[in-house]
């Protein structure tokens, strides 16, 4: 008898695969993974995708509608970065795996046009939240500035990984005093 669970929704599907994305990325998670993750079968992941990219695809604008959704979330009458930046860091410390996902996308995107275009498209999308929250342009490119920061402090491990003072500190000061460590990796096969 089988121990995998019967085919999940789509979205229950998608979370899964945020979280095994978000472990090691594109390039470092195999279908199996990601498999194992749903609780599916390797064949059924390609059935409901038909190819790795589409599923990454698929996943990252699913973990993107969860950061987009934070941004207007906190749009409040006038441009208030302190505001945004708050639901953004909520954002980290409750769905660090949709954060990390979305910036895997970007070390993928050379090598991966779809994933580049895929990248673009969330970008355009983030850009516009926060351009509809009241930033100008100046702004918005300072407060993404600072986002893009974070994702890679993030996908670095910065606040887990150092322990230089001068280095905790700034990173402190980016990312605030309790900000999660990357999630922890998958121990199954490669």
């Amino acid at each position: 008898m089988s121990t995998r669970r019967p085919p999940a929704r789509l979205d229950e599907l998608l979370d899964a695969a945020v979280s095994a994305f978000a472990a090691r990325g594109y390039f470092g998670t195999t279908t199996a993974q990601v498999a194992a993750r749903m609780g599916v079968s390797q064949p059924y992941v390609i059935q409901t995708f038909g190819s790795k990219r589409e599923l990454f695809l698929r996943t990252h604008a699913h973990a993107g509608e969860r950061i987009v959704a934070a941004f207007r979330g906190a749009a409040g009458d006038t441009f208030d970065p302190a505001q945004l930046g708050a639901a953004y860091m909520r954002l980290v410390r409750t769905d660090l795996s949709s954060v990390l996902v979305h910036a895997h996308a970007f070390s993928a995107a050379p090598a991966e046009p779809a994933i580049a275009s895929e990248a673009r498209r969330l970008f355009q999308a983030i850009t516009a939240a926060v351009r509809a929250a009241g930033a100008s342009v100046q702004e918005a490119a300072a407060f993404l500035g600072r986002g893009m920061l974070i994702n890679n402090l993030l996908l670095m491990d910065a606040a887990g990984s150092s322990d230089d003072a001068d280095v905790l500190a700034v990173v402190a000061a980016i990312l605030g005093p309790s900000t999660p460590s990357h999630p922890p990796t998958d121990t199954g096969p490669r």
